[in-house]
Formats: structure tokens, C-alpha cells, sequence
């Protein structure tokens, strides 16, 4: 009868063991989902602000605005000169000046065999063009969106170049400039054919609704068609991408289709962690990436914030790197936005309001991050953030690390000339 009890009383015991372990590991499980949970919507910042009715005329305006030339840390900086690579042997460049570009009745062999016209500065469009902001985004110095077109984008690329390989700082394309990033880049075609895999022309495709509680409703923010896919996959504006395949429907391209491309560089398979310092420069819509031996190795155009919601004037660093992003959307972030609105949680994609990456640096609510808006890129303001292409901001992801020093510079209200100051 003893013996029996004892029986029970273990069978009691045991059973009750195993209902306290299985609370426990459901206990777990719910505080790891709790913390994936947490982790996934951790990303809460402020974003861009609707573009007013005259965005494009505005962007038109700031396209050729030069008064970051007189920006404290573009005329004081200085940064270690990097010897240019040998390129291989291969044609000379031929150079003429002063002649009239288009790309109208241009075929791909027609782009890459014209002779490079310089040189290459104000309102001009053409093969030369394209074939510099090519071999900029190969080099590193990305331009942003490639469109063939210069401006503002492309002239900062240009002068931070200069200004790393020994020559005379002026944001102007010579033949000395040219010549340089020639070598530098293998003096590649700025135009390849690419046929299209099983993986490019898969979706989903999804519209995007203006509204961020619709948005909430998407099971990802994905892209909203091949053509917008394949733009951001080539570093180029959908227009520009149509412009180099004239007559081609993108809605009915299959896979094994054939179109015309920028060659871009190739994006990084893995981590190479060689950027030790990121320099923003607020009013020069740039980002820099320095090595530890102060040579400067990586630059992008950014978005930056501007008027309320300014972005930090500090040395901030890198805490944490996320790859594709959750969202939440806290309207208490928004000044023109009720504090009593909802928030909002978003799936990832290319067309999250942070892009494909967050880089979150050491003050509340401020990152480095993508952006489903490359064009306005170096242009518009956003609310605090620093904004990259998705694509500068994917290869910045793989070559910075946590704990990297993040220096925010050349403020619009501290320590400028007034022809740099910006408008509040």
C-alpha cells in the first residue's frame, strides 16, 4: 500500500515536473518570439516628410546648386591620397571638346564607342556622361541614381575623387580626371546586355498605398513592378532604363529577355569591413567612408535632415546593423502628426520607408538606411535620418561594422559661409 503511494505520488511529481518544463519552454519560446518580435519592429524613426506639389522643379533647381563648394569640411578636410591601380591594356580613350550629345538614335555600340567628350561639367547629357557616372559607381564614388545626365550627384562624386587621387579638386570632368578613373575602374563599356533569370522577373509585385495603415495590411513592401526592379538592380531611374531599350515593354519581359544595361559594379557577396569612419556632411548631401588609414574608399549622395528635425550635429557610432527591416510607425515622431494617431507596423522590402537596411547609430531613433525613393536622393530632406540608395546603403552594410564612428558635419546653421547655408 506504501509502496502504491509512492508510485502515485511520483507519478504526481513527474507529471507535475513535466507541466512546470513545458511551461517553461513555452515560456521561452514566447519570450524569444517576444524578442523577435521586439527585434523586428525595433526600427522606429522618423521618415521623409510627401514631397510638395513642385518636388521636381525643385530637385531641377538643386540639380546644378554649387554652394557645396564652399562647405567648411569640403575646403578643409585632408584626407590620404590613394594611388590609382594599373588598368590593363586595352584602347586609348579618345577625347574631343565642345561637341553636342544625345543619346536619340544610339544603339549600345554607338554609346560606348563615342569619344568622351570634356570637358564634362553644367547641363549636359550623353554617352559621355553616362560612361563617367559609370565608372564613378564602379570605383565606389556612387553618383546615385544613373541617369546620363550631370549635376549635383555626379560633380560631389567627382570632386571627393579628385580630391582622394591628387588632382585638382573642382568637381569637373578633365581628361586627367577622366584618364584617372579609367584605370581605376578597367575602363569598362559603360553599356552591356543582360539576360534576364527565372529570379528577375519573379514577384510578387504589389502597389504600394500612399497611406501607412494600408501599407500595414501588405505582406511586404515589395517592388511595385519589373521595371522598378530592374532599375534598382542596375543603379539607374526607370526613364534612364527605358531611354537604353527603346521600345521595350518591361510588363511582358520574361525570363531569357535581353536589355541594355549600365554596367555597374558588382555588388559584394560578403562582409569586408574595411570602412573605419563614415563622415555626413548635412548641407553636402554626402557620406563618406574612410579606412583606417584615412583614405577614403566609399562615397554616396544622402538624404539628410533638414528644418525641425535636424540631424544630429555630433559624432555618433554604430550600434546595430539590420537586414531587411521591419518598421514601426510611431506618429509621437512627427511633429505634423497627432500623438493620439496609431502606430503602424510594416513588413520589409525595397519599398520600406528605411529601404532594404537599417544602420542604427548610438541616438534614439537615428540610422543610416535605404530608401524606396533613389531619385530624390541628394536632394530632398527627410526627417533625421541619413538616407542612401538601397543599393549604397546594401554595400555600406557589408563594410562597416558596430562601433564605427559616425561624424555628422558642415551643419546648415554652425560654422558656415552664408552662400553655404541652407534654407530652414
Amino acid at each position: 500500500m506504501i509502496r502504491r503511494a509512492s508510485i502515485v505520488a511520483a507519478v504526481v511529481i513527474a507529471a507535475a515536473c513535466s507541466r512546470e518544463e513545458a511551461k517553461q519552454k513555452t515560456q521561452d519560446v514566447t519570450q524569444r518570439v517576444a524578442d523577435k518580435v521586439q527585434d523586428a519592429f525595433d526600427i522606429s524613426a522618423p521618415i521623409g516628410k510627401p514631397e510638395p506639389p513642385d518636388a521636381a522643379q525643385q530637385r531641377e533647381r538643386e540639380r546644378f546648386d554649387a554652394k557645396w563648394r564652399e562647405l567648411q569640411s569640403f575646403r578643409a578636410l585632408k584626407i590620404a591620397q590613394m594611388p590609382l591601380q594599373t588598368a590593363p591594356e586595352g584602347p586609348k580613350v579618345a577625347f574631343v571638346t565642345g561637341k553636342k550629345e544625345t543619346f536619340q538614335g544610339l544603339d549600345a555600340g554607338a554609346i560606348n564607342a563615342a569619344p568622351v567628350n570634356v570637358p564634362i561639367t553644367g547641363d549636359m547629357k550623353g554617352p559621355s556622361v553616362l560612361r563617367t557616372q559609370v565608372l564613378l559607381d564602379r570605383a565606389h564614388f556612387s553618383v546615385g541614381v544613373i541617369d546620363g545626365r550631370w549635376g549635383r550627384n555626379s560633380a560631389i562624386a567627382v570632386w571627393w575623387w579628385q580630391r582622394a587621387h591628387g588632382l585638382e579638386p573642382t568637381g569637373d570632368v578633365d581628361q586627367a580626371t577622366f584618364i584617372s578613373l579609367a584605370r581605376a575602374a578597367e575602363n569598362v563599356p559603360p553599356v552591356v546586355s543582360y539576360t534576364l533569370t527565372a529570379g528577375d522577373v519573379k514577384g510578387p509585385f504589389v502597389v504600394i498605398p500612399e497611406d501607412v495603415y494600408e501599407q500595414e495590411s501588405l505582406d511586404c513592401l515589395c517592388y511595385e513592378s519589373l521595371r522598378e526592379k530592374l532599375a534598382e538592380r542596375f543603379h539607374s531611374a526607370e526613364d534612364f532604363l527605358e531611354l537604353l531599350n527603346p521600345g521595350v515593354d518591361f510588363s511582358q519581359l520574361g525570363a531569357g529577355a535581353t536589355i541594355n544595361v549600365p554596367n555597374i559594379r558588382p555588388a559584394l557577396p560578403s562582409d569586408h569591413r574595411d570602412v573605419a569612419k563614415v563622415v555626413v556632411s548635412i548641407a553636402g548631401n554626402s557620406l563618406n567612408g574612410y579606412d583606417a588609414a584615412g583614405s577614403l574608399i566609399f562615397h554616396a549622395p544622402t538624404t539628410v535632415g533638414a528644418g525641425y528635425d535636424p540631424s544630429p550635429d555630433e559624432t555618433l557610432k554604430v550600434v546595430r546593423i539590420v537586414d531587411q527591416p521591419h518598421f514601426h510607425y510611431n506618429p509621437k515622431l512627427y511633429h505634423e502628426v497627432s500623438d493620439d494617431a496609431p502606430d503602424a507596423h510594416l513588413k520589409p522590402g525595397p519599398n520600406s520607408p528605411v529601404g532594404v537596411v537599417w544602420i542604427a547609430l548610438s541616438k534614439e531613433h537615428y540610422g543610416i538606411h535605404g530608401t524606396k525613393d533613389p531619385d530624390v536622393i541628394g536632394y530632398a530632406s527627410s526627417h533625421g535620418c541619413v538616407r542612401l540608395t538601397n543599393w549604397d546603403a546594401g554595400e555600406l552594410q557589408h563594410r562597416i561594422g558596430e562601433g564605427v564612428e559616425v561624424a555628422f558635419v558642415d551643419t546648415s546653421s554652425k560654422g558656415l559661409p552664408e552662400v553655404a547655408k541652407k534654407a530652414e
